[in-house]
């Protein structure tokens, strides 16, 4: 058979997309939750800037959740990546003695009832020396007994340049 003929019989095999549902997109959001969510964020830059592991600790919804760079992944395979790394970003920031100043650019938040999503774009930079990371980062969020809490934090990270 030609590839034109494989292809149309191909193309036939599928199914058209069915009409999304009314309810489809509708997500349970509140102005108060994003108002919630969004101290969250300004409680994990204050923590960063004054070196207070144990208030950062708080918005965690435990210090066992994924927490990584995708630099700790890189080059692994499926079964080596351990993603729950809070304790190489707590003794990089909060143990290494040195003062940061943390900047959060291009916030977007998106929920739906207990969970959401903040995707964000970082810099960080060492006090001492001006020199630090940038990075894009993507948290996710639970509201548990009416307080939302991260639930994981993946993030590139790159050398200012």
């Amino acid at each position: 058979m030609s590839a034109l003929a494989l292809l149309c019989i191909a193309a036939g095999a599928v199914a058209a997309p069915a009409a999304v549902p009314g309810y489809v997109g509708r997500h349970r959001a509140s102005a108060a939750d994003r108002e919630a969510i969004g101290q969250v964020l300004a409680a994990y830059t204050q923590s960063v800037i004054g070196r207070d592991p144990a208030r950062f600790e708080s918005l965690l919804l435990s210090r066992d959740i994924p927490f990584s760079s995708t630099d700790a992944a890189s080059g692994k395979t499926a079964g080596a990546v351990d993603t729950r790394r809070y304790a190489d970003f707590k003794a990089a920031v909060f143990d290494s003695g040195e003062r940061f100043q943390q900047q959060f650019y291009n916030v977007r938040i998106a929920q739906d009832g207990e969970l959401a999503q903040v995707s964000l774009d970082f810099v960080t930079t060492r006090l001492s020396t001006g020199r630090g990371g940038y990075g894009w980062k993507v948290l996710q969020l639970l509201k548990v007994d009416g307080e939302w809490k991260i639930a994981s934090e993946l993030y590139t990270a790159y050398a200012i340049p």
